[in-house]
């Protein structure tokens, strides 16, 4: 084989052939792909060690990005390799050695009317404020998402966007917008910081990635952030809208009650839409959404934290944009454009 790193700049050019979303290195294990849904290896009979993975992560960090990865055992960043390769990469100890998961960015943003969103949610963003958010699993495409309506804006409006991510994934131009991009850590120090710093500054949109911790230290700054004339764009790992509402009227405030947290929410919230990645008929993906958009009935059921009565007013306010996850996938597997067996058993045709 050639040297470890060698090796590695090879792998990576693998994944632009192979088209593959991702790439995982595991000591003791070969290569592993993710193309279009399903995990491949065509190296087999190649088994990573761990000086091979020792060198190949010491080939790329930086200094201060190894004393990082050291103190907390594991570091999530964004690096280029070359010109065209743009990997979200998560470094890792497993049975006290290191691993690798890289997953490919694509510098292409998603055109809006390829996304497969109601029209009339198209729509009614032109002009939306208040708390937008957009949930799924991981590697459901919810970045993809929001570059996509942040893209969307910055070619029509003059807006002013600001977003706060860890780590920043998609780079944007400005084109009638102006677009600040902060990230955590590097740019502003906490989630908390740049929320503060966003109600001093009355941006047009704010776009906030995942947080993954002091989500319940952020909550009132964003619920507070989106009562205002801003559009926020919360991205949270959950499997449908219903959960993401859950989530959030579950977290408990250290300066918020219960209760306040229900009507807030109820009072901002514009919409929450969920979204899937599924394996379709021609090697590729196909994407499920499901859209809850706020109305009285939302809002009344948010105050009261009946949340799972939610999954019937989606299910009867299809006039209204609103679709269910279950419909979203029925409607790919009828068409014939998903396998039955692709997905789960929950799905009633």
């Amino acid at each position: 084989m050639d040297s470890p790193v060698d090796f590695f700049k090879r792998l990576l050019l693998d994944v632009a052939k192979k088209n593959a979303s991702s790439l995982h290195l595991v000591v003791g294990s070969s290569p592993l792909f993710k193309v279009n849904g399903r995990f491949v290896s065509e190296m087999e009979e190649l088994v990573l060690k761990k000086d091979d993975l020792d060198r190949i992560v010491h080939s790329f960090l930086t200094e201060s990005e190894l004393a990082a990865l050291e103190g907390k055992r594991e570091i999530l960043l964004v690096k280029d390799f070359g010109d065209n390769f743009r990997f979200r990469i998560s470094v890792f100890y497993q049975k006290d050695t290191l691993s690798l998961s890289l997953n490919y960015i694509s510098e292409n943003i998603i055109a809006w009317n390829e996304l497969g969103l109601p029209a009339s949610f198209a729509k009614g963003l032109d002009r939306a404020s208040g708390l937008l958010i957009v949930a799924g699993p991981p590697s459901s495409g919810k970045t993809s998402t929001v570059a996509s309506i942040i893209d969307k804006v910055n070619g029509e409006k003059r807006k002013f966007i600001m977003t706060l991510e860890n780590p920043i994934e998609k780079v944007f131009v400005n084109k009638k917008s102006a677009i600040v991009q902060r990230q955590i850590g590097r740019d502003v120090s906490s989630f908390v910081e740049g929320l503060k710093h966003c109600l001093d500054e009355d941006p047009d949109i704010v776009y906030i990635d995942e947080i993954r911790e002091d989500f319940e230290l952020a909550l009132p700054y964003i619920l507070e952030l989106s009562s205002g004339s801003t559009l926020v764009i919360l991205e949270m790992n959950a499997e449908s809208s219903i959960r993401a509402i859950e989530k959030i009227l579950n977290i408990s405030c250290r300066n918020l009650s219960k209760e306040s947290v229900h009507y807030m929410l109820a009072d901002v919230l514009y919409a929450a839409i969920a979204q899937r990645l599924i394996p379709n008929r021609e090697s590729g993906l196909s994407l499920a959404v499901e859209v809850l958009t706020s109305n009285f009935a939302v809002k009344s059921l948010v105050r009261e934290g009946s949340i799972y009565q939610l999954e019937s007013v989606i299910q009867n306010s299809g006039e209204e944009g609103m679709v269910s996850m279950q419909k979203s996938i029925k409607d790919l597997i009828m068409s014939g454009e998903v396998d039955r067996q692709e997905v789960g058993r929950d799905i009633e045709i």
